[in-house]
């Protein structure tokens, strides 16, 4: 079934299965760490779906729109946010012409794993600031201190439960059979290697000329894709980044401050600080129309991180990347809907072509909807989409004035001369003439005697 939310209708049916068990702590996370990143609109989708009355029984998504206040675009948008951050598991049934969804709810992580996860802290830190994820942090993390005078004299299991050695030597077949079966499934996307671009080989080789323990640092490889694969960091910056996350006196990378500093650099390049050196001129857009412009344009779509793509246009233009563009790209990336050559072009048919100051969030879901529903997964199938969007933008319209005179066919009785169009008097008989005369007379006579 082709993955858009026009196969969704408010008809369509769908169940939902809960595949944990949900907490306080549950909603405490959802509503403190994961809101920031899927936004409202997916939290009250998650949150319907879960109080839902007889979940478990088929119900129509018009229950939903209604419930929530959503039309179905905007609905399907939440779902894939959900989606996106391990919440939501989705399956489509499909008997005959007719097909229905099966909603599966995944408890949100707990705290300590939320900021393990590379993908889900990176994120959030990227919406929210330094200040605010370090308070975050704060407020999610139980620190218990011990008080003065307090001693630890709690038992562990072997001093309250005697255990038979040979028990635990031999752990009894139904045990090691249920472990079999309990497979360990994790909350957070995974972020494929192999369709992130980067040379690690390159960048051991560099930080083999420093003192940063590579051995250290290959623990964190998911780290750094999702590092390159958010803000477009080559190997020369991201081996910069990781020596000044590395304590000197210890050799010992830190993946925290690793991440403050990343998105510290990426704020001072939005304020003009840095400049991306690798983002070329875009093709004017008066020499769009040729193949050799085009030919340029999409060497520079697919040789360019998106964000560095966006620094360049606004550079060309005299502006600069606002806040909100940051994170409508970030959000563009992490749906890994479309290659980064595919992005770029989107990026730019906004900027440019549609000649607007800034990206739009509302017409870029459009746009990729659109795509995704064409499945432009090139950037020359991008190129064409956009060759057709502006034809029919610059296809003359047809005026009233040019609109062909339509002739109407009257009727007989409406055919009758100008001088006829005034009713015929009625013809009186002599005797009606006689008493109209008279009344005449009688009115006249009136009229007199009132006058003298």
């Amino acid at each position: 079934m082709e993955d858009s939310w026009h196969q969704l209708q408010p008809k369509t049916g769908f169940l939902v299965r809960l595949a944990d068990r949900l907490t306080d702590q549950s909603w405490q996370t959802l509503t403190q760490l994961y809101q920031p990143i899927i936004g409202p609109s997916a939290t009250g989708l998650f949150s319907a779906l879960f109080w839902l009355p007889q979940r478990e029984t088929y119900k129509r998504h018009a229950i939903l729109l209604a419930e929530l206040g959503l039309d179905l675009a905007h609905l399907y948008a939440a779902r894939l946010r959900l989606e996106a951050v391990g919440l939501l598991t989705t399956r489509v049934r499909t008997e005959g012409d007719l097909s229905s969804f099966i909603y599966e709810l995944h408890a949100p992580l707990t705290p300590q794993n939320f900021f393990k996860d590379d993908l889900l802290s990176v994120q959030l830190l990227g919406v929210v600031g330094e200040e605010l994820y370090q308070a975050l942090v704060t407020a999610n993390t139980p620190h218990l201190a011990s008080g003065d005078h307090e001693q630890n004299i709690t038992k562990n299991f072997l001093d309250v439960f005697h255990v038979d050695g040979d028990e635990l030597r031999e752990i009894p077949p139904v045990i090691t059979a249920q472990r079999d079966q309990l497979t360990q499934t994790s909350s957070a996307p995974n972020l494929a290697a192999d369709k992130v671009q980067f040379d690690f080989k390159l960048l051991g080789e560099l930080l083999e000329r420093s003192f940063v323990d590579t051995r250290a640092v290959s623990k964190y490889r998911q780290l750094l894709l999702t590092e390159h694969a958010t803000y477009g960091l080559d190997e020369p910056t991201m081996a910069r980044y990781i020596g000044e996350a590395t304590d000197l006196a210890t050799n010992i990378f830190n993946p925290d401050q690793f991440k403050r500093i990343v998105a510290q650099a990426f704020g001072n390049q939005h304020r003009g600080t840095a400049v991306a050196a690798t983002t070329e001129p875009a093709p004017a857009a008066t020499t769009k129309g040729a193949s050799s412009a085009e030919q340029a344009l999409i060497k520079v779509a697919t040789t360019t991180a998106p964000v560095a793509f966006l620094q360049g246009i606004k550079q060309n233009t005299g502006g600069f990347v606002t806040d909100g563009e940051q994170r409508i790209v970030r959000d563009l990336v992490s749906r890994q809907l479309f290659p980064e050559a595919v992005l770029n072009l989107m990026i730019y048919h906004v900027l440019v072509d549609e000649d607007k100051p800034t990206l739009n969030k509302n017409l870029l879901d459009t746009i990729a909807n659109d795509w995704s529903k064409a499945k432009v997964n090139t950037p020359q199938l991008a190129i064409q989409k956009i060759r057709d969007r502006q034809q029919a933008a610059t296809k003359p319209r047809r005026s009233r004035r040019q609109q062909p005179t339509v002739k109407e066919t009257l009727p007989d009785w409406a055919k009758k001369p100008s001088g006829s169009a005034q009713p015929a008097k009625a013809k009186l008989s002599a005797e009606q003439q006689k008493q109209l005369q008279q009344r005449i007379a009688r009115l006249e006579e009136r009229s007199k005697g009132k006058e003298d």
